[in-house]
């Protein structure tokens, strides 16, 4: 019997999957499970409200389609809302990467085949935790109309890996969670609710320092499979290192701690007074208090277990490179007893209702300029009340103050 003619249809697709999701599951396992679970039911409801449906679930990934694209964008404000509101028990919390797809797919025993799915997989993949990003096809048939409390920010033409044609990508910001600071925007952006990003930054440039030739090359095969990646170079002990950080200048470094030569703490030292612009992650098998200390003391910019998933490395990466601070969880816990079993020797000067808001936004490891985006100050403002800030409390980096603001329950 002759097969129908497969129909065709003009649909929205919503690809979302949550970061680290591997982790999360190594670490708190049935917990992880019942996590996982209510996130799928999150997606499939959502959807369902909106006008769309759940057809596929695999592993953390749940794809749903819509007839309109402003269901769509609409499903995802609304499903990020829900996912950062929700309390995640004792996974402490969830980020979720969506992609917003639009385009003429083909149905055939009711599953959909089409280049609309693996344009919507590729978008995914240049996503954050916590992100949500449309491609211009989506865009175009919102007609500059998006939910109440958003904006979409205009990242520019981006190359999408096995791609032939580069695609213009856009994130959605979830106003309701993060106002607008004083962005200069174009004529068209203010008509469009589209927030201009002129400055087209190029791919992280990382230095690779690491004694163990195999490590280097695992890290390095990984991050050239990412386009904001551009591994300039390796090198197998401290001095190396620090030879090389004079020589190629990287925005990051990820440097192993237990070295031969020169060890990673003393390199970290030596290259920070020399590139205080140059970001480090220090990088070790095992936790010990006094080098974590030592590394962040001495100018690192995050730290890392090497049993860290490969997708949290460059998350690490990402957030130096942003003047952010990433640390190993085990290691924040660390540092967070320290910190309770301390005892302060002189009472604190009080801080204002704003620096606690900057405090807090601090603590959730944001920028200073994400800071002023999300209170609707400029960043030079934010940049005053961090310091204000840690003056006051007699800290010495960002990172100890967000480890105060988790200490004295200000998130």
């Amino acid at each position: 019997m002759d097969q129908a003619d497969p129909e065709t249809r003009h649909l929205t697709f919503l690809f979302a999957d949550v970061e680290g999701s591997t982790r999360l599951t190594e670490r708190h396992g049935s917990h992880a499970g019942a996590a996982l679970s209510r996130y799928h039911d999150l997606v499939a409801s959502t959807a369902r409200e909106l006008g769309g449906r759940l057809f596929e679930r695999i592993g953390d990934g749940a794809y749903a389609s819509f007839p309109d694209a402003a269901q769509a964008v609409a499903a995802a404000d609304r499903l990020q809302t829900a996912i950062a509101d929700h309390d995640w028990g004792v996974i402490g919390r969830m980020r979720v990467r969506i992609a917003l797809v639009t385009g003429d797919v083909e149905v055939r025993d009711d599953r959909y085949y089409g280049r609309a799915l693996f344009r919507a997989a590729r978008i995914q993949a240049l996503a954050r935790g916590g992100e949500t990003l449309l491609s211009g096809t989506t865009v175009d048939e919102l007609n500059g109309s998006v939910p109440e409390g958003t904006l979409l920010r205009d990242l520019g033409t981006q190359r999408l890996r096995d791609v032939p044609d580069p695609e213009r990508v856009f994130a959605l910001a979830h106003t309701s969670r993060a106002r607008t600071a004083e962005a200069p925007q174009t004529e068209e952006s203010e008509t469009q609710g589209i927030e201009s990003v002129t400055d087209e930054e190029g791919p992280i440039r990382v230095l690779l320092v690491d004694d163990h030739a195999v490590v280097r090359r695992g890290l390095r095969a990984f991050l050239e499979l990412l386009k904001d990646f551009d591994v300039v170079g390796e090198a197998e002990n401290g001095r190396e290192g620090v030879a090389a950080a004079d020589r190629l200048v990287p925005d990051v470094i990820l440097m192993d701690l237990l070295m031969p030569e020169m060890g990673g703490l003393e390199a970290i030292a030596t290259i920070k007074q020399a590139h205080p612009e140059i970001e480090i992650v220090a990088v070790t098998s095992f936790i010990e208090e006094e080098k974590v200390t030592t590394a962040l003391e001495a100018g690192a910019s995050g730290y890392l277990l090497k049993d860290a998933e490969a997708e949290e490395v460059a998350q690490a990466i990402r957030a130096a490179y942003h003047g952010e601070v990433h640390l190993d969880p085990a290691v924040s816990r660390l540092l967070a007893q320290r910190l309770r079993q301390r005892k302060e020797a002189d009472p604190v000067e009080p801080l204002t209702a704003r620096e606690k808001e900057v405090l807090s936004q601090l603590a959730k490891g944001a920028s200073n300029k994400e800071i002023a985006y999300g209170l609707g100050i400029t960043e030079r403002t934010a940049r005053t009340h961090v310091s204000n800030i840690l003056g006051k409390l007699a800290l010495a980096s960002r990172t100890q103050a967000a480890l105060y603001a988790v200490e004295h329950k200000l998130v």
